[in-house]
């Protein structure tokens, strides 16, 4: 990350993690790129990306490859302040999704979503629509297509300034990296099943669980079968410990 944009980047067991002050400071960072028309490739980091990506060699050079790295999990950000001694709050994609379609309508910017089922695509359209009566959404495709340059050519049609891609991950980011060169949006970003939450096909977690971080409890709960999931996070914890435990090289140095 440029240091002129007042952000500093640090790795957890080699993951980038955008140290954000705030959803605002996050959201400010963002136009700013978008202003100057700086490509910008937006990410998640929680507990489970990065045990996979320690885990997979290319999809941490995937992860690598973006040039920013929200904090979406408390696990990652305990294990920033506990490695690298600095506190930074968490900044979950689902969130920073609706900080920006609200920063997007005050500014006029245009938005262009991408990818979860045809129902899903429909009704997060609508919804949005009738909660920001003038943010500018200029297009919408749903994830399941066969061909990516029509869809790419419609992204590119509509002129987006930002651009959302809900395939769930890794796939969200494996696609966006593939074809960032050929998207035309200076800002893109994937955000899992946020499309499916708006839309009221998936439940958001409840404001007390979304306040404690405790969201992965609260969708293994609703989910079991997603246990295989987040059945990593003991882990992570432990891989937090042992890098705390055993000696390592020194990474206090912020990243460029």
């Amino acid at each position: 990350m440029n240091p002129a944009y007042g952000i500093e980047t640090v790795e957890v067991m080699g993951v980038p993690i955008t140290c954000f002050r705030s959803y605002q400071h996050a959201v400010e960072c963002i136009l700013a790129r978008i202003e100057v028309n700086e490509k910008t490739f937006c990410l998640a980091v929680g507990p489970e990306k990065i045990c996979f990506a320690t885990a997979d060699k290319s999809l941490l050079h995937l992860i690598r490859q973006a040039d920013m790295h929200c904090c979406d999990g408390v696990g990652a950000a305990l294990a920033v302040r506990l490695l690298r001694g600095r506190t930074i709050p968490r900044i979950t994609g689902v969130q920073l999704f609706h900080e920006l379609l609200a920063a997007a309508e005050a500014e006029a910017l245009r938005v262009f979503l991408l990818g979860a089922t045809p129902r899903s695509s429909e009704l997060a359209y609508g919804r949005l629509q009738q909660r920001h009566p003038n943010l500018h959404l200029v297009g919408r495709h749903d994830g399941y297509f066969d061909e990516d340059e029509p869809v790419i050519g419609q992204v590119n049609a509509a002129h987006p300034d930002m651009l959302f891609v809900a395939m769930g991950s890794p796939k969200q980011e494996i696609w966006i990296a593939k074809h960032r060169d050929a998207i035309a949006a200076p800002f893109c970003m994937g955000v899992g099943g946020t499309l499916d939450v708006v839309s009221g096909q998936a439940k958001w977690a409840p404001r007390f669980v979304r306040r404690t971080g405790t969201e992965f409890l609260y969708r293994l709960l609703m989910e079991p079968r997603r246990w295989k999931r987040y059945g990593i996070v003991p882990e992570f914890a432990c891989r937090v410990l042992l890098e705390i435990a055993l000696p390592r090289r020194s990474q206090d140095e912020p990243l460029s």
